[in-house]
């Protein structure tokens, strides 16, 4: 029921009827009161138009009458006994008593006509029984009577004009009032129809109106703006709801768009920065290798096989040359940027063996690891031999003996932990956290990046959504611990 009473039918039909109904109800006023005011103007000419009607009729009965006793005609008395009952039961028997002139004027008159009438059937019995004098005689005194009667009528219509001149101010100011009422009533009318109908009209348009404005605000790409009102109209709140669910949409897909946009712009750019750093990876690659057998370290190891030669029978020589030849064979063998941790172990392993041959006293240089990680994991090509080396350069110029430089590589959780540490003297906090912090790399500072900060960098390429994947724990005078963590679960951020 609700339902249909919120429905747009249901109310343009409501407002319809209720000012059809206004204004039959207003017409219905005006014609009361008018039909009353023309009462009023009837009952003041009613008496008079009585009076004159009394009168013609008897002018209308003294005419059979007159036939009837001048010739007994039937039909002249049977005109005669209808005309007499026909003024006996107009004329009122009973006349209420008043003080007014002219009523009691009219009271007088109604008797008399009753004696006219009386006389009249006396006559008509004299004319039966044949008593002609009689029935003259009655008829003189029934004109005579008549005369007077018609006299009295004169003087009655006369007085009751009289009155009605001396009322007609009061029939005017009556009029007046009646009318200024009717129009009243009318603009109130009219004014309460105008507001039933502007109210109709707003509770339909108004719905419309804030819709164009949203569809303007729309159309200028505001999508922000509150959703509009529901009416009291359920086919216009329809529209509505409709409308708000459409600003919705819109919306949302105007923000998925943007979300496709701007993840297809990172993508690229991602691609972009993917593609330089695999370039520049490559490069370093290279130089990496190239830094590796620089000419110091392949002096110092062709010095020092010369040596054993010379100090030794050519066994021992001949097995160290084997494991150098190993090493450089392993180093310029592989050209892939990620590889297995197997491939790191086994080239530190114939890097330990000359570093041993190197130092046999002096250093002492442990590999901890699990065998299980060798081949499920991969990491960055060249990240612990640069660093091994790093310690044996800068950490242990000061020391003699007791050297050690421990490299590990254990699994925790989904991180694969690889750690290089030594003994040595260490570096000051500040100048590690300078190593770490990270650097633009192009060609003009490849040359730049030896050992340990070529490593750091490579790894903040590899990992750059990873700020931790390298830290240095050091102290002055207290050694270095250089900790990669490398999560299993992501792959390096280069492409292949």
């Amino acid at each position: 029921m609700s339902r249909i009473r919120s429905s747009l039918r249901f109310q343009i039909l409501v407002s319809v009827f209720g000012v059809f109904f206004i204004l039959v109800l207003s017409t219905g006023y005006i014609l009361f009161t008018t039909r009353n005011l023309q009462a009023l103007s009837d009952r003041s000419f009613e008496q008079e138009r009585f009076i004159s009607s009394v009168m013609g009729d008897l002018a209308a009965y003294q005419e059979p009458l007159t036939e009837y006793l001048a010739t007994r005609s039937s039909n002249a008395l049977a005109r005669i006994l209808i005309d007499s009952h026909n003024l006996r039961t107009k004329i009122p028997a009973d006349f209420p008593v008043s003080r007014n002139k002219i009523e009691l004027r009219e009271r007088e008159l109604y008797s008399l006509i009753h004696s006219y009438l009386d006389l009249a059937d006396r006559a008509i019995e004299e004319k039966r029984a044949r008593n002609i004098s009689s029935y003259i005689e009655t008829y003189d005194e029934m004109s005579v009577l008549l005369a007077y009667i018609n006299s009295e009528i004169e003087i009655v219509s006369t007085e009751r004009f009289r009155s009605q001149l001396e009322n007609y101010g009061v029939f005017i100011a009556e009029s007046g009032a009646i009318q200024l009422w009717n129009l009243i009533f009318i603009i109130s009318v009219s004014f309460f129809v105008l507001m039933l109908l502007f109210r109709t009209v707003g509770k339909f348009s108004d719905p419309f109106i804030r819709l164009s404005a949203m569809a303007s605000q729309l159309a200028a790409g505001n999508f922000e703006i509150e959703d509009l009102e529901h009416s009291s109209v359920e086919e216009i709140d329809r529209l509505v709801q409709a409308f708000n669910q459409m600003k919705q949409d819109i919306r949302q897909y105007i923000e998925e768009i943007r979300l496709q946009e701007s993840i297809k712009q990172e993508y690229m750019q991602e691609r972009m920065r993917n593609l330089k750093m695999e370039g520049l990876v490559r490069r370093m690659e290279i130089y990496t290798l190239q830094a590796q057998m620089n000419p110091h370290f392949l002096f110092n190891t062709l010095n020092t096989g010369m040596q054993l030669a010379i100090v030794e029978g050519a066994d021992r020589t001949g097995e160290y040359m084997e494991y150098m030849a190993q090493l450089f064979r392993h180093i310029i063998r592989n050209k892939e940027i990620i590889v297995p941790l197997r491939h790191e172990m086994e080239g530190l392993n114939y890097y330990f063996y000359i570093l041993k041959v190197r130092f046999p006293k002096n250093l002492d240089l442990v590999l901890d690891f699990d065998e299980t990680l060798l081949d499920s994991h991969k990491v960055p090509v060249s990240i612990l031999q640069p660093l091994v080396e790093n310690s044996i350069i800068h950490g242990f110029n000061d020391m003699a003996t007791g050297a050690v430089v421990r490299v590990r590589a254990v699994k925790q959780g989904d991180q694969l932990v690889l750690s290089v540490e030594d003994n040595g003297s260490g570096m000051e906090a500040e100048k590690a956290a300078e190593m770490l912090r990270p650097q633009p790399i192009d060609e003009s500072s490849l040359s730049r990046l030896m050992g340990l900060e070529n490593v750091i960098q490579r790894l903040y390429f590899f990992y750059p959504d990873t700020p931790d994947v390298v830290e240095i724990i050091t102290g002055k005078g207290e050694g270095t611990v250089i900790r990669i963590r490398i999560d299993t679960g992501r792959e390096p951020c280069i492409e292949f």
